[in-house]
């Protein structure tokens, strides 16, 4: 066990079945090469650097809600939030309501490395981004994000949706938000964590939900594990997901349990619809688990020959049987 090393992705989870198979079959070939990147850095390099790379590469595809992908906010405008932790040192870093970022978890990781802060947002936060050599970047507001966010913002003027949280919860069973995440363990069995998202469709402005709060919607620590969450943020947060999954890690429980117990809290006080998660343990066993119809996760390690790459709950022995060594 002693030489096993890899990496866990997640591409967001919800209602995949929504969309058309080759939509679908898109973000499984951008998870797949996501997964191949990331371990090229592993390879050689640390935890962190993978995990990082991952979520890179998933900002830069424009499939996801993270980076080029980014949701807009009910003013049309995009807001990224992301977080990245060493599990080796406890040292994280994380932006939040960043507009003219390119690659928000490049500049987290800045944050991590760079400054004696944890949290950085707005205006600050790129600020902080350009003195330290980043280029400001704005993201394109494409057609198709204009016409996403009218879709949405016809539903919410039908009066379709009540409370605030009941709105986040009508979104989320309607729509995919796709947030991105990595877990990695090295080969020193050093762990690394990070998310990254573009929020959801009609956020207010300055909305933050758990992505880039620190056990919320990421979380590392070798002696314990680490995960990465995706889905209702303001859900995720109550329930710290990820320092949740693992302390139950740390107590011994296997990445997998751990994945499915913080699931079964979220959906016991949320209901279903509501989110996953991905964890590594560190033995370096892999888990996941998610109440949606579907989350996009992909793994590789050393003992792989490819990737492994599945969405819906009937594809999940794909994952399952690569865990199995």
């Amino acid at each position: 066990m002693t030489n096993i090393y890899g990496i866990i992705l997640h591409g967001g989870a919800g209602r995949y079945r929504l969309f058309t198979k080759e939509f679908v079959e898109k973000r499984k070939r951008e998870l797949r090469r996501a997964a191949l990147y990331a371990f090229e850095e592993l390879k050689t390099g640390s935890a962190l650097d993978a995990v990082e790379a991952a979520i890179k590469y998933m900002e830069d595809s424009g499939l996801f809600n993270a980076g080029k992908g980014s949701s807009l906010t009910i003013t049309k405008e995009i807001e990224m939030d992301a977080g990245i932790m060493d599990g080796k040192t406890l040292k994280c870093g994380a932006v939040a309501c960043v507009k003219n970022i390119k690659n928000p978890i490049k500049l987290a990781r800045l944050v991590l490395e760079k400054t004696d802060h944890i949290f950085l947002a707005g205006p600050g936060a790129e600020k902080v981004a350009e003195i330290l050599g980043m280029k400001i970047e704005p993201i394109k507001i494409t057609p198709e994000k204009i016409r996403k966010f009218e879709r949405v913002f016809k539903l919410w003027l039908e009066g379709k949706w009540g409370t605030h949280l009941f709105r986040l919860k009508t979104l989320y069973k309607d729509f995919i938000e796709g947030t991105v995440g990595a877990v990695a363990i090295d080969k020193d069995r050093n762990i690394a964590a990070a998310t990254s998202t573009g929020g959801y469709s009609l956020k207010l402005p300055g909305r933050v939900g758990d992505t880039p709060l620190v056990g919320c919607g990421f979380y590392a620590d070798n002696s314990a594990g680490g995960a990465s969450a995706t889905g209702v943020g303001e859900y995720l947060t109550l329930i710290f997901a990820c320092k949740t999954a693992c302390d139950f890690m740390r107590q011994g429980v296997s990445a997998m349990k751990a994945a499915e117990a913080t699931i079964d809290i979220l959906t016991r006080r949320f209901g279903p619809h509501t989110g996953g998660i991905i964890t590594v343990d560190p033995m370096g066993r892999i888990g996941f688990a998610y109440n949606t119809e579907g989350m996009g996760k992909s793994i590789m390690t050393s003992y792989m020959g490819e990737p492994a790459v599945a969405v819906f709950p009937e594809e999940d022995h794909i994952i399952l049987k690569s865990i199995k060594k």
